[in-house]
């Protein structure tokens, strides 16, 4: 005689419709598992897409901003003070994409100096740059102990202002190996010097008779520098 049992019918019908419940749970989590999955896939197709674009136009404004001919720098990398105080937003679409599909954000040590649209976050290009300010100084060297004066590197032009007393002649003065002034009937009065600004210049008076301190004014335009980050962030 047999163990075996026979199930009754109503059981495998009650054990079937209790997994038709599961299985369609697990359908819609499929469901939503892969709809999710293809999002993000698409997101990141996207942002793939668009970074390079971002990349190529926030490098290109940064480049153009630290170069020579660009809207702030006076030489590669050296950004004018005052060039930086005046550039915004406005100035942007003369230097930035045409296409205003892109938002813009320039700043200089984390401080907005431009925007265009509202970045929310795209790409960020950054430049290690100088930034120069320019002061206006003037030296009165006592003559009568040294006949030159040395300006700081980088001045590119100085004005000489000669008012000798009764008895003194000025003819010349020179800017290293340069004559720059020169009149056998004596120099009086102000004069504007070109200066090469890529070496530490030093004038040299020629005269005869006493000059005291006061009686030569030499003013200048010094340069002084500091290290900041230029960012810009390109946001398509």
């Amino acid at each position: 005689m047999s163990d075996a049992r026979v199930e009754p019918p109503g059981a495998r019908r009650g054990r079937a419709q209790t997994t038709l419940p599961a299985l369609a749970l697990a359908l819609v989590v499929l469901t939503v598992v892969t709809g999710l999955s293809l999002g993000m896939a698409d997101a990141a197709i996207g942002g793939g897409d668009r970074t390079p674009d971002e990349r190529r136009a926030a490098a290109a404004l940064a480049d153009h901003l630290v170069a020579p001919d660009g809207p702030l720098a006076v030489r590669e990398n050296v950004l004018a003070r005052d060039r930086v105080r005046s550039f915004d937003g406005g100035a942007l679409p003369r230097v930035a994409p045409a296409d205003d599909a892109y938002d813009v954000r320039v700043t200089l040590d984390g401080r907005t100096i431009a925007r265009r649209g509202t970045p929310q976050g795209g790409t960020t290009v950054r430049r290690i740059v100088l930034v120069e300010q320019r002061t206006r100084e003037r030296l009165t060297p006592d003559l009568g102990a040294t006949a030159t004066v040395t300006l700081p590197r980088r001045t590119g032009a100085a004005t000489v202002t000669l008012a000798p007393p009764n008895g003194t002649t000025v003819w010349t003065v020179r800017a290293d190996d340069r004559v720059v002034l020169h009149d056998e009937g004596g120099l009086e009065g102000r004069f504007d010097v070109s200066l090469v600004p890529y070496e530490t210049a030093t004038l040299r008076f020629r005269f005869a008779g006493p000059l005291d301190e006061g009686d030569v004014t030499v003013a200048y335009d010094a340069a002084r520098t500091t290290k900041a980050t230029l960012a810009v962030s390109v946001d398509a």
